[in-house]
């Protein structure tokens, strides 16, 4: 089997941008009253949102992919530890989003 040490590394990566995103989607959120002044209005929140979102959903078909194509599992495990439940958060949001 071919070894590809990229694929773990990269989901890795892009789990933590992934992570990162949604803090400050969260923190950017509960910042204060929209009429208030904030730096980040509508087009920022969802700039932040969808980018969180594409970084995960990416991430989680790298660490698929590096589950198959890699040796190294264990950068591999780690991140797919901490994107499931990522993508879980972004699964709950666009249900309560669908559904409000």
């Amino acid at each position: 089997m071919k070894t590809v040490k990229v694929l773990p590394l990269l989901a890795l990566l892009l789990m933590i941008l992934g992570w990162v995103l949604t803090l400050l989607t969260g923190i950017t959120l509960l910042s204060g009253p929209y009429e208030e002044g904030r730096t980040c209005q509508t087009e920022c929140v969802q700039t932040m949102f969808f980018s969180g979102l594409g970084a995960t959903v990416v991430a989680l078909l790298i660490a698929g992919l590096a589950l198959r194509l890699s040796d190294g599992r264990a950068l591999t495990y780690i991140s797919l530890v901490l994107l499931v439940p990522l993508g879980m958060i972004y699964a709950g949001l666009i249900v309560i989003g669908e559904l409000a």
